[in-house]
């Protein structure tokens, strides 16, 4: 299957109220996504409220992104599993930075 290029189209949205950005940011995070992802679900919302057919929903980006990493990860390591935590290697590898 060819590769579809995801290729995004920037629409900004100024807000006179602190408040409500702050809400926004809020939301966002509670569901563990971007304020962009946040703002274009609420804007399908209101278009499908208004009579709108949308297109099939795209992927997220971050979405995309972890399907990447995920056959990176099976393609590169088959299924093998470190016995060691990531965690420990970059505190190592700082270590070694550093002494050097």
């Amino acid at each position: 299957m060819p590769k579809k290029n995801i290729r995004s189209v920037r629409l900004n949205i100024y807000i006179n109220d602190p408040a409500i950005r702050r809400q926004v940011k809020t939301a966002a995070a509670q569901q563990d996504i971007s304020v962009s992802e946040y703002c274009l679900r609420a804007i399908r919302v209101q278009l499908m409220k208004d009579g709108g057919k949308l297109p099939k929903e795209e992927p997220s980006l971050l979405k995309a992104a972890i399907e990447k990493a995920q056959r990176f990860q099976t393609e590169t390591f088959g299924g093998r599993v470190f016995s060691i935590s990531s965690a420990d290697l970059i505190a190592e590898a700082r270590e070694n930075r550093n002494i050097q």
